[in-house]
């Protein structure tokens, strides 16, 4: 007989699907799987769970999911006003229904990109990269939102999870077809620590928080890694057997600091600059609109034509500087957001949720990346003998 209705939001995803498929194999659990839309939901379909179809900015559908609710898991994402607006629903929803636990997924990337040094712990400054729509920041508004409930006494936690790994990961699918495009490049060799999560100890993560003592529910975040010192020439070379390629791009760290623009200074004003921008043909057709501005202009131009064609191209170039010719960029297929990630220099640690989930990940860094590889090669028909042709029409 059941003792626990949990219902999952967000239920189609990647961490919402795999923890599904666990919750569904626990006797005491009824769960109710509650998706935005059917195009990703194929892996729930195949379950004898009944999905439900909700759209969360809609607080009645909402409050009657929850309506009988004992625990609930928020896996929804989308733009800001689904992730803010929408989890204020699911909320106030959880209240009204008496929700006994609610669980949240956050992200490292409050914490800024690349994150502050103290970061190895949860309790250094958080520094989401700027702008009201970036992810980090609304991921930060969001833990503030569930941390506020909490001390309203909605028992809450919050966990914060780096990249995540294991078969159907998208992630590490993104890292194959880098490497094999040549989109993907190490930094300084792929020494720089890459922090990354298997799904299945993720979930596990979760279980453990839906089932933790009320007085860990205050939700605090809590970082959930595979607790391995991984760096990113370890992930490279776990995945590297998938591309076909044996040869790895590099790139240098001033390169890409250059790319993402974190290298660049600015240039400084000088009178000659504001001279050329004066004179530039944006500028001079802008001025033509004034009659007067007009007249003086060709007035001008006719003087130093009369001077000689020599004389004029000494002018022009005195001014304006040679023509600049363009060098064709060596990165220009590189994905600058990918590889930035290796900027990022600390490695978030468990310790919070060792001591307060009794959390040990039960799947090791090199079991997530065997299983991925297992996974992908069924999942491309890599041992098949179409994979040449598969290869060739699909990268």
């Amino acid at each position: 007989m059941s003792t626990k209705r949990i219902v999952i939001l967000g239920a189609s995803g990647f961490v919402g699907t795999t923890l599904a498929e666990r919750l569904q194999k626990r006797p005491e659990v009824e769960v109710v799987p509650v998706i935005h839309s059917a195009g990703s939901a194929w892996r729930l379909a195949r379950r004898t769970s009944p999905l439900i179809q909700v759209e969360i900015a809609d607080r009645t559908a909402l409050g009657n999911v929850l309506r009988g609710a004992t625990h609930v898991v928020n896996c929804t994402r989308g733009d800001r006003s689904v992730m803010t607006d929408g989890l204020r629903n699911i909320l106030e929803g959880c209240r009204a229904a008496g929700v006994g636990r609610f669980v949240h997924l956050s992200s490292v990337m409050v914490y800024g990109d690349p994150p502050h040094p103290d970061s190895h712990h949860e309790d250094a400054p958080t520094n989401p990269p700027p702008g009201a729509d970036s992810y980090g920041m609304i991921k930060l508004e969001q833990d503030r939102m569930v941390q506020a409930a909490a001390a309203a006494g909605l028992p809450s936690v919050v966990l914060c999870p780096p990249n995540i790994s294991g078969p159907f990961s998208g992630y590490c699918e993104g890292i194959v077809s880098g490497l094999r495009d040549g989109s993907f490049a190490l930094v300084d060799g792929g020494e720089g620590p890459c922090n990354v999560v298997d799904v299945r100890n993720l979930c596990h993560a979760m279980e453990l928080a839906l089932d933790a003592r009320a007085a860990a529910l205050d939700g605090s975040r809590m970082f959930v890694t595979d607790g391995a010192r991984v760096r990113w020439r370890d992930v490279v070379a776990e995945l590297l057997e998938l591309t076909g390629t044996d040869e790895v791009r590099h790139i240098e760290r001033a390169e890409l600091l250059r790319l993402t623009g974190s290298g660049t200074a600015k240039k400084a004003h000088s009178i000659g600059g504001s001279i050329r921008h004066l004179v530039s043909s944006d500028v001079r057709v802008a001025l033509s609109k004034d009659p007067l501005l007009a007249r003086l202009n060709r007035a001008a131009r006719t003087a130093v034509t009369k001077l000689g064609r020599g004389v004029e191209t000494r002018l022009r170039l005195g001014i304006e500087g040679p023509t600049p010719v363009s060098r064709p960029e060596p990165y220009a297929n590189l994905t600058v957001r990918l590889c930035a990630q290796q900027l990022r220099e600390v490695w978030h640690l468990n310790e919070r949720a060792e001591r307060v989930l009794d959390f040990r990940p039960p799947v090791s860094f090199r079991q997530s990346m065997a299983d991925f590889r297992a996974w992908y090669r069924k999942m491309h028909g890599m041992d098949t003998p179409f994979w040449s042709i598969s290869r060739h029409l699909y990268g």
